[in-house]
């Protein structure tokens, strides 16, 4: 065995002992606690202590939380076999101050009840009581925590639970256009949990779920009708807040009554936690992406030709790719194949034989496929057509469209009501006619989250949250191909059975942390922590116009994903750029039968594709905090690079023996490689071997 000659610094972690069946968890369960930020301002919590002469009363729920209770409010720490010397966990429920007393919970063998002067009643219940797991769940234990409103009150939300994001790695369950891994270092004021387009400058992304893990071995998931705003670092303080709001003004409109229920799990560290939780909470997909999506690539025309396009382009564009000898699963026809939006037909001043030019394009062994969208411009044919048969989402007084914005119109679009059957079916068939007519093969699914829903609106079929809008959106476009199961899709709730290839939102041609490159490896993450494992990472390069450098970089974050997606075409560089874009695509698929292995597991286990370094290394201090890595299933390691002009970079290995991909040579593992050399054409991975 080799010993590699970079390896300077040995890993912090080798010698730490990491013990959280042995880990303090402290929750500070508060009706009306006093709190303050420390002068300093570091952010740590300062909290009134019992006095001497206070009545101090501890009780149990579930097998590891211990309730005490006195005039400051109420503290939930873990037993003693939970415990541990490292800083404790702690959250804070209910912050503005307000008498309580404490009662017994009826119908309710493991739980407690706190009721506030202002009526609202809090219950903490051991969540077994409540909920049967989808898989077989093994070390977790979890707790129930409800804020209840008073009955016929007109308040609007609920108290705010908060919990302390220092100490640890905390990471979240949500898209977002800064993405980061962990998120720590987000700051997000109090916002409304709902599916929105993070490109489009909303704070929570296309894909959420409400699911947020510590490296404690602490989890919260947030259960999912809640009408729930979350906030992260608001006002300087590293905090985590939960609560539930309705009314005027909100995406809630509909919901009567303010509430808020989560689980707070524990284990024994992040991996058995994201294991007890997904078998807990997560469905599996129902199905895998087509092979050959996963094998080659897909081609899009939208970051190179944008509106641009027409027959010839679209062709012209084909047989390029087929000049430079290059892969292809299929090619997206993106915006502007209509005539106007909404319509279902090619438009014919561009497209004057979409029928044959698609048959040209299977000549070539290209399939073809549209982009979609739930919208219909008050232009289009279709829009009066779907007004006269309500299958519009209506006004909430009337039984006129509902007006709504999106990147192709202001306020001058109606949106398909995805809760009604006959408005769905009509949707497929319309697809249908598509591939009937013009041999179109699949689709790419464009918007579908809630934020498109403005204001006051009614559905035929209405929904707890407006969450489960884009839960049907995917359930509509998973039926729009169940044979070759090619289609895209961009928004997910609760939908990962029916999610297939899930696009992370546009990224622009840069190397920033704002939707740049140094984003494409977070987000993936936090896809397959939410369990949406089939990640299609957007355009190579980003959407833009990428230089050389960005484009060649660009294409290895991407060769280890599970599929990539290509636009702005590699002989716009030189024969250079084309030559290593052969030769990653074939890296690519190289490993396409374990990618698809992985995919194919997913469906048995619900465990990413793409996985962090701790999913081997969940105690590694070094390894819980790294987002410039990533791992293929177990043993495979990757460390793109992302900074512009860098040709060295450090790179660290968790334990184990790994090989070096590039130069062959073993490596013994908990350790960082300082200044790994990386020219332009070298990717760094490396295979665990041992």
């Amino acid at each position: 065995m080799l010993q590699y000659g970079r390896v300077l610094k040995m890993s912090s972690t080798l010698n730490y002992v990491f013990a959280l069946v042995g880990a303090v968890l402290t929750l500070s369960i508060l009706s009306g606690i006093v709190y303050h930020v420390c002068p300093n301002h570091t952010g740590q919590w300062s909290y009134k202590t019992p006095e001497a002469d206070d009545i101090v009363t501890t009780l149990s729920v579930g097998p590891w939380a211990r309730l005490t209770s006195s005039s400051s409010g109420l503290e939930l720490t873990a037993k003693e076999r939970f415990t541990d010397s490292k800083l404790p966990v702690r959250g804070y429920l209910g912050r503005k101050k307000s008498g309580h007393n404490m009662v017994n919970c009826k119908n309710k063998k493991d739980g407690l009840c706190f009721n506030r002067k202002d009526g609202f009643r809090l219950e903490v219940f051991s969540s077994a009581i409540k909920r049967k797991p989808i898989r077989k769940v093994k070390d977790l234990d979890c707790i129930t925590i409800s804020w209840e409103p008073p009955a016929n009150s007109s308040i609007k939300e609920t108290p705010e639970d908060c919990f302390d994001l220092s100490g640890f790695h905390w990471f979240g369950g949500f898209e977002e256009s800064c993405q980061t891994w962990p998120m720590n270092g987000y700051n997000i004021n109090s916002s409304a949990f709902i599916t929105a387009d993070s490109y489009m400058g909303r704070v929570f992304g296309s894909v959420i779920e409400g699911i947020f893990l510590s490296s404690s071995g602490l989890g919260i998931i947030v259960e999912e009708t809640t009408p729930l705003y979350v906030s992260i670092n608001q006002g300087g303080l590293p905090h985590l807040c939960l609560k539930g709001k309705v009314g005027e003004g909100t995406p809630f409109f509909n919901v009567t009554k303010p509430f808020l229920q989560y689980d707070v799990c524990l284990s024994a560290n992040v991996l058995t936690l994201w294991q007890g939780i997904s078998a807990r909470h997560i469905p599996t997909p129902a199905f895998a992406p087509s092979f050959e999506v996963i094998k080659r690539p897909i081609w899009c025309t939208w970051a190179v030709y944008y509106d641009k396009i027409n027959q010839s382009i679209i062709l012209d564009y084909a047989k390029s790719i087929r000049a430079h000898n290059l892969s292809v699963s299929q090619l997206e026809i993106d915006d502007s194949w209509t005539l106007h939006y909404g319509d279902f037909n090619f438009t014919t001043d561009r497209f004057p034989d979409a029928a044959q030019m698609i048959q040209n394009l299977t000549d070539l062994g290209i399939p073809a496929t549209v982009w979609v969208h739930p919208f219909f411009n008050k232009d289009s044919k279709t829009y009066q057509l779907l007004k006269e048969k309500g299958f519009l989402v209506k006004d909430i007084d009337s039984d006129n469209p509902h007006s709504v914005s999106w990147w192709r119109s202001k306020n001058e679009s109606g949106i398909l009501d995805v809760t009604n059957p006959d408005a769905v079916q009509w949707y497929l068939d319309t697809l249908n006619y598509l591939k009937v007519t013009f041999n179109v093969t699949s689709f790419k699914f464009d918007a579908g989250e809630a934020i498109w829903y403005p204001g006051k609106y009614k559905v035929q079929n209405p929904v707890a949250s407006p969450n489960y809008l884009s839960s049907k959106y995917i359930d509509l476009a998973l039926r729009s191909d169940m044979n070759q199961k090619r289609q895209e899709m961009r928004v997910g709730f609760r939908s990962q059975k029916s999610s297939l290839m899930m696009r992370i939102i546009d990224r622009e041609s840069d190397w920033s942390h704002t939707l740049g490159i140094k984003t494409v490896i977070p987000a993936s993450l936090v896809f397959g922590m939410m369990g949406y494992p089939y990640i299609l990472p957007d355009m190579v390069g980003g959407d833009g116009s990428p230089d050389k450098e960005l484009f060649i970089r660009w294409l290895q974050v991407s060769t280890f994903l599970p599929v990539i997606q290509i636009s702005n075409p590699p002989w716009r560089f030189g024969d250079d750029v084309v030559q290593l874009t052969r030769k990653f695509l074939q890296l690519h698929e190289d490993y396409a039968d374990d990618i698809f292995d992985l995919a194919l597991n997913a469906i048995k286990t619900g465990e990413p594709i793409i996985r962090p370094l701790w999913w081997i290394a969940p105690q590694d201090e070094d390894a819980l905090p790294i987002d410039t890595e990533f791992l293929l299933g177990n043993n495979l390691l990757v460390a793109p690079v992302l900074e512009w002009g860098a040709r060295s970079r450090d790179i660290y290995l968790p334990s184990g023996q790994w090989r070096d991909e590039n130069t062959g040579e073993i490596v013994q593992g908990g350790v960082w490689l300082l200044n790994y050399a990386v020219p332009l054409e070298v990717l760094p991975y490396f295979t665990k071997i041992a």
